[in-house]
């Protein structure tokens, strides 16, 4: 099996965009072993959550909030999205939409 673990750049200001990307994230076929929600110090976290995530707070800038994630998470492999990304497949549902 699989393992992977998410780590996710927000201010926490994405809203609906950051729900669509945790709906994603719910309906993949592997659960992550970890998702990492990392926010600038100052910023108050997202109203939006699914629950199995993990607030921490680095730097503010996109290259600072990347890597500060990286002390949290031991799996093999990382995906690291920003707050207003969509899994693949929701990407897919939307193109075949589009082109009907």
């Amino acid at each position: 099996m699989i393992s992977y673990s998410i780590a996710i750049r927000t201010l926490g200001k994405a809203g609906k965009k950051y729900q669509k990307l945790l709906n994603s994230i719910t309906k993949l076929n592997v659960q992550p072993e970890k998702i990492i929600v990392v926010l600038p110090e100052g910023y108050k976290p997202p109203v939006e959550k699914i629950g199995t995530e993990c607030f921490v707070y680095s730097k503010k800038g996109m290259i600072p909030q990347r890597l500060f994630a990286l002390q949290y998470i031991t799996s093999e492999y990382t995906l690291f999205c920003d707050d207003d990304a969509v899994s693949y497949t929701h990407l897919r549902a939307h193109e075949t939409a589009a082109n009907l």
